[in-house]
């Protein structure tokens, strides 16, 4: 059980989403210490998002469904202002870092708390462990999730900031990062679309 919800994780990770384009950017554009900030800073919320999938956050979820709505759409809209920043950039068509009010570090906690339903993902991996019987390996297993995630986000950070990657990047500036705005948008808009109909149901 230990090492398959170890192996889920991982593939969770690897998918591309909101958090590997944020760290992605900033090891392309700031370089890897803005990047690897960013990758703390999401690794920070994940665990968070770990520990209170653990403490049962997901039933408070369930019974109070304004507290998940005010809080991814609060991420929505940070998503859409980091879309906006870096569409803005695009059109400039200059290699430069981009320049938002918030830090690398605060950008990955709010960008990986946008999705509060991470929790739900969390809780059904842990559905099957038994609390009770396996506090210390829940504790281990804790983490080495967390651990994961750091290792990930941090090679990810390393990768984006090697200088050949720096040179696709400058070669195919305006369609990487009207690319990342758009997966940025697109992400927003479901969210706050999933949001509407949520409320309106």
């Amino acid at each position: 059980m230990f090492l398959w919800i170890l192996i889920i994780h991982f593939f969770g990770l690897i998918l591309p989403g909101p958090d590997f384009f944020l760290v992605s950017s900033y090891a392309l554009r700031d370089g890897v210490k803005s990047a690897l900030k960013a990758s703390f800073g999401v690794s920070l919320a994940m665990s968070v998002w770990i520990i209170l999938s653990i403490l049962g956050l997901s039933v408070i979820f369930h019974q109070f469904p304004f507290l998940q709505i005010a809080l991814s759409s609060f991420g929505a809209c940070y998503l859409l202002y980091l879309s906006f920043v870096i569409f803005k950039n695009a059109k400039k068509g200059k290699f430069k870092t981009q320049k938002t009010h918030i830090s690398a570090f605060l950008s990955g906690i709010i960008t990986n708390l946008s999705n509060p339903k991470v929790i739900f993902y969390f809780a059904s991996v842990f559905a099957s462990f038994n609390f009770t019987q396996n506090t210390k390996i829940l504790i281990v297993l804790i983490f080495v999730l967390i651990l994961e995630t750091i290792v990930y986000f941090s090679l990810i950070s390393l990768l984006f900031s090697k200088s050949f990657m720096v040179r696709i990047y400058q070669n195919n500036t305006k369609l990487i990062d009207y690319l990342s705005a758009f997966i940025f948008f697109v992400f927003a808009m479901f969210i706050l679309s999933a949001n509407l109909m949520s409320i309106t149901n």
